[in-house]
């Protein structure tokens, strides 16, 4: 019984949606960063503060909420996690000043624990290639989700204000409350108060850092999603200063990186069904590599448009291969703490997020290398990371 909502597409797509939360949280503000910045007289690049701000809380979150949703069940935690995010949405909504706006994203971070439980569910209920491919569903669902959301976020500030955009959210994790409470079962029924203290978590935490069957594919994801985070937070800015596009048209240039992410989860999933999980994270560290080169080779040049977000897309399809495969070869030696571990890779992966959002923001210059520095920077420490040597497990 505790499996069953991972037999049915219905449930799977529910998981991809709540996982999205978060992504929809940072990519439906996407057009709106230099808009509020402008709105509360500061400067334009002070906008990437609410991207960075967002990442850096919601890395941190993690950690609670996969703890949590071990000691006290998986839905119960789930639907915590979305009445808080549904609140600090609304507060975000009515912040009177930027500081102010700034310390809500942070609590609304902090609140978004639905991928962590999302993911602690899916190691429920499956291991191996299996997760692999349960994880590729949610990243592909979740890239449609980041393809529409700066698409409405642009549509809300043409149609109304930038506050639309955090009411959406609002309401929109008000649904998802609405069809958890009603249609999702909890996969994990024991309740294991104790993991909620530090004499569990320093241990656990530092045998699982220890592992490098766990580590090293962790720190792959974080690396890769380093330079995605750098142009979630950067991209309308630099696109808007150094090709002229305006704000409210990032979401459509957008939208063609959240399809290369598709297909790239998508592709994934495929040669799961048919390869080994290592091979096929292989292939993605590949993948990473040449995009890697491919933005080294754009800070030397002047590109168009067309060719600088050509070579973004390359970057965000290897992404799209790297996370699910990576996150699934972390998660499979996490034994009777799936929660726990995938607390752990959240909150790695996000902090490193976040550091790549801050050095964007730190670097840009108003020409378009900022991204390509970035992307190329963390797609080769990803490639340095899987060539470390494996280390046996001690038994």
């Amino acid at each position: 019984m505790a499996k069953s909502p991972f037999l049915s597409t219905r449930a799977t797509i529910y998981l991809g949606g709540v996982t999205a939360i978060s992504a929809i949280a940072t990519d439906i503000f996407l057009p709106a960063t230099g808009v509020i910045a402008r709105d509360y007289q500061v400067a334009d690049s002070q906008g990437a503060l609410l991207i960075g701000a967002y990442l850096l809380a919601y890395g941190v979150g993690q950690l609670f909420w996969g703890l949590f949703s071990d000691a006290y069940g998986r839905k119960f935690a789930l639907q915590l996690s979305l009445v808080a995010f549904a609140i600090t949405s609304f507060a975000c909504a009515l912040a009177p000043s930027f500081t102010w706006l700034v310390v809500l994203r942070t609590l609304q971070g902090l609140s978004a624990g639905a991928p962590v439980i999302c993911r602690a569910m899916v190691r429920d209920a499956a291991t191996g290639n299996r997760a692999g491919r349960i994880l590729a569903v949610l990243g592909a669902v979740l890239t449609v989700s980041t393809m529409i959301a700066p698409i409405i976020g642009s549509g809300l500030l043409i149609l109304f204000a930038w506050p639309a955009i955090f009411y959406a959210l609002a309401l929109f994790s008000l649904g998802y409350i609405l069809y958890t409470a009603r249609y999702i079962p909890d996969t994990d029924a024991e309740r294991r108060p104790e993991r909620l203290s530090l004499s569990f978590i320093i241990p656990n935490a530092r045998r699982l850092f220890g592992m490098r069957a766990f580590s090293i594919p962790m720190i792959q994801g974080g690396f890769v999603f380093a330079g995605y985070a750098g142009m979630l937070s950067m991209g309308a800015i630099l696109t808007e200063a150094a090709y002229g596009v305006d704000p409210e048209a990032f979401g459509a240039l957008f939208a063609f990186a959240a399809l290369a992410n598709t297909a790239g989860a998508l592709l994934t999933r495929r040669l799961l069904g048919n390869h080994d999980l290592a091979r096929v994270n292989r292939l993605a560290i590949a993948m990473t590599g040449i995009a890697a080169l491919a933005c080294f080779a754009l800070v030397f040049v002047t590109p168009t448009l067309a060719v600088f977000w050509v070579v973004i897309c390359l970057y965000v399809f290897a992404f799209g291969m790297i996370l699910p495969t990576s996150n699934t070869m972390a998660m499979d030696p996490a034994g009777d703490m799936p929660g726990f571990a995938a607390s752990l890779i959240g909150s790695v992966q996000v902090s490193l997020g976040a550091v790549g959002s801050a050095i964007a923001a730190i670097i840009f210059t108003g020409s378009h290398q900022t991204i390509p520095i970035l992307m190329a920077a963390f797609g080769a420490l990803a490639v340095a990371t899987s060539l470390l040597p494996a280390q046996p497990e001690k038994s």
